[in-house]
C-alpha cells in the first residue's frame, strides 16, 4: 500500500510537471512558428574602411529603402555591435560594471529575433512582420532589418534604480556608436533613434519591468 501511494504520488508530481512545461512552451512554440535560429557568418575582421574614415563617412541617414541585407553584413553588423572579442566573453561594446546589459533583437519581414553574442547566432522570438513597431508611419519605407536594443537593469549588481536607467542608456548609447561606424565603414545607412512604439514592444516581447527599449538602428544599404 505505501509503494503504491508513494508511486502515484510521483506519476502526479511528474504529470504537474508537464503540464506546467506545455502551458509554458506551447504559447513560445506559437509565437515563433516556422522560424529557425540564424547560424551567423564568422566576423571579417579586415574588411572596411580605416577606422578615421569612418568617422568621416558617419552620418544618420534619413530615408531608407528596402534593399536586402547580406548574411555577410548582418553577421559583421551585429558583432560589431556588441559581439564578443575575447576569451573571456567580454564584448566589442563596455558597458557599465560588465554588465552586459544590452540585448538586440533583429526586426525583420519574416520575424523578430535576439542576437546570442555567445554563439553568434539569431534565435527566434516571434513571426511575423513587426518591424512598423519601431516607429515607422503608414506608407512609410520600411528598411529589411531593424535592430533594437534593449537594457535589463536587473544585470546591474550596483547602484539605486535611478543610476541603472543612466547605466543603461550609456550602454546603448556605446552599442548604438558601434552600429553607426561600423555602417559608415561598410556602406550602409543607419539612424539612432529613440522613436517607437514601446509598450507595444514590451507587449510583443514579453519584456518584464526590469527589460527597457533603449533605442533602434534601422539599417539598408545606400548607393
Amino acid at each position: 500500500m505505501y509503494f503504491t501511494n508513494l508511486h502515484n504520488s510521483f506519476t502526479m508530481k511528474r504529470l504537474v510537471v508537464y503540464l506546467v512545461l506545455v502551458f509554458l512552451v506551447a504559447p513560445l512554440a506559437a509565437q515563433v512558428g516556422n522560424l529557425t535560429p540564424i547560424t551567423l557568418q564568422a566576423p571579417d575582421k579586415t574588411r572596411g574602411l580605416p577606422v578615421m574614415q569612418a568617422f568621416a563617412r558617419r552620418s544618420s541617414l534619413t530615408s531608407f529603402t528596402a534593399a536586402p541585407i547580406s548574411v555577410r553584413d548582418l553577421s559583421d553588423l551585429l558583432w560589431a555591435a556588441n559581439g564578443v572579442n575575447r576569451p573571456d566573453g567580454k564584448r566589442t561594446a563596455p558597458s557599465a560594471v560588465n554588465a552586459q546589459d544590452i540585448d538586440i533583437y533583429a526586426f525583420m519581414e519574416q520575424g523578430v529575433y535576439l542576437y546570442d553574442a555567445r554563439q553568434h547566432q539569431l534565435v527566434p522570438v516571434v513571426a511575423g512582420d513587426h518591424r512598423a513597431l519601431n516607429g515607422f508611419r503608414a506608407g512609410e519605407p520600411v528598411p529589411a532589418l531593424c535592430l533594437l536594443l534593449v537594457s535589463d537593469v536587473s544585470r546591474f549588481r550596483m547602484g539605486t534604480d535611478s543610476l541603472k536607467l543612466v547605466f543603461a542608456a550609456e550602454d546603448a548609447g556605446i552599442v548604438s556608436q558601434n552600429i553607426s561606424l561600423f555602417c559608415a565603414g561598410v556602406g550602409l545607412g543607419t539612424r539612432p533613434r529613440a522613436l517607437m512604439d514601446t509598450q507595444g514592444i514590451k507587449t510583443l516581447l514579453q519584456l518584464g519591468p526590469t527589460r527597457h527599449p533603449m533605442l533602434n538602428h534601422p539599417v539598408c544599404p545606400v548607393p
